[in-house]
């Protein structure tokens, strides 16, 4: 063992240098995490907000599916069809009130189902309200009418 290892002095700067390059290390951590962290909420946000888009189409399109199959029966009512659609809507979770078109049914022809209900993104909006701003999703359904 040399002299050097035991002198304190030699030691307590060497731990001097060590600290003072541990609070460099960590001011940068602290600086490169607040640049960081706006882009990554944003980026979290938007995938939220995407995803909204996606199950909000998701929801109209299964309304559409099941209110042709009630719209290809005899029975039911154009206003029984459009219930059952805006009663599906209601059901995934949406609030606003869907529009619900129900085509001519005539027997043996095509009868379409369409729904339609308004978007609005949360957060994505205040970037730009023109290109994601209000949008109303909608979904078609066409069955075979039966006699």
């Amino acid at each position: 063992m040399n002299a050097a290892q035991h002198d304190p002095r030699v030691n307590g700067r060497a731990n001097a240098r060590a600290n003072a390059r541990s609070t460099r290390q960590s001011g940068t951590i602290s600086v490169e995490a607040a640049l960081l962290l706006p882009i990554l909420m944003a980026l979290t946000l938007a995938f939220v907000d995407f995803g909204r888009l996606m199950w909000t189409q998701t929801v109209v399109h299964s309304a559409a599916s099941e209110a042709a199959r009630l719209a290809v029966l005899a029975e039911p009512s154009n206003a029984a069809v459009a219930d059952l659609a805006a009663k599906r809507v209601r059901d995934g979770g949406i609030a606003n009130p869907p529009s619900v078109v129900v085509g001519a049914r005539s027997p043996n022809q095509p009868v379409s189902v369409t729904v339609s209900v308004g978007f609005d993104f949360l957060t994505l909006s205040q970037l730009d309200p023109d290109i994601l701003g209000h949008r109303t999703l909608s979904a078609t359904s066409v069955m075979v009418h039966q006699p």
